[in-house]
């Protein structure tokens, strides 16, 4: 991953405000969603806790404390269900594995490598590793046409900005973009940052959003600004299956009304 923020000029930047595991799976559906339209571009994700694609659910801070879906639900490509489990396998086959990789199957009992099955039980923890191991490699997939970068920092505002989007970031730089993702989790537990020009962002009930993602202005006008995950209202026990399938959706109206709308018209 790059470590470069956004500019002016150049390839059109979605940032992705949060950064992660909502913002890992709708930065790999727009990945695989454009690769073949060979469609220039960059993904910003802004953390700020610097950990990408994995958030504060599968970081690490809860041990091996497991997943509550099985390993056949929870794969990051939806046309490729056994991902996951293959993954799992080739890393309990891995030397950097040693000991296994602490999986459990649904009735508790501890897993002896390579044994992953459809009903395995996850820790969260190795979830994380996934999906920032099936972002980066995505990523390098994309190559050369769109390009990772991540950025360690809090979002303070987001909002309209034209024919575009503006993220205002604590450090005090104002970085612009062609869209910009909301993807801060349940509202609840971290209340996302304010959203300038969109039509019904009231505290602590999440952003109205369409079924494809788009927020609107207060004039009814579509904006390039976006929610993925338990960040939009009446989402907030969304599961990782549901956000996959909000993060289809959305690489796709971002394709459609962001990256491959000419400059002048964006």
């Amino acid at each position: 991953m790059g470590h470069a923020a956004a500019k002016d000029g150049g390839e059109p930047a979605i940032a992705f405000v949060g950064g992660g595991a909502g913002a890992a799976l709708a930065a790999i559906a727009l990945l695989r969603a454009t690769t073949w339209l060979r469609l220039a571009y960059r993904i910003l994700l802004i953390d700020e806790h610097g950990r990408f694609a994995r958030g504060r659910p599968y970081s690490g801070a809860g041990g091996e404390c497991l997943l509550e879906i099985p390993v056949k639900h929870m794969s990051a490509l939806p046309d490729r269900p056994c991902h996951l489990m293959e993954w799992v396998r080739a890393e309990q086959a891995s030397p950097r594995r040693a000991g296994g990789a602490g999986a459990r199957e649904a009735g508790g009992t501890a897993l002896a490598s390579p044994a992953c099955g459809p009903e395995t039980l996850l820790p969260r923890r190795l979830y994380g590793d996934y999906l920032a191991d099936t972002l980066a490699a995505t990523a390098a997939w994309a190559s050369p046409y769109a390009s990772l970068h991540t950025r360690a920092d809090r979002a303070v505002a987001v909002g309209a900005d034209g024919r575009g989007a503006a993220v205002r970031l604590a450090s005090g730089e104002r970085v612009p973009v062609a869209a910009a993702v909301v993807a801060t989790g349940d509202p609840a537990v971290t209340a996302p940052p304010p959203v300038e020009g969109a039509a019904g962002a009231a505290p602590g009930a999440g952003l109205a959003a369409c079924s494809c993602g788009a927020l609107t202005t207060p004039a009814g006008e579509a904006a390039h600004l976006f929610a993925v995950g338990a960040v939009r209202r009446g989402e907030a026990d969304a599961t990782v299956p549901r956000i996959r399938e909000q993060a289809e959706a959305l690489a796709q109206r971002i394709t459609d009304t962001v990256l491959r709308t000419p400059p002048g018209r964006r």
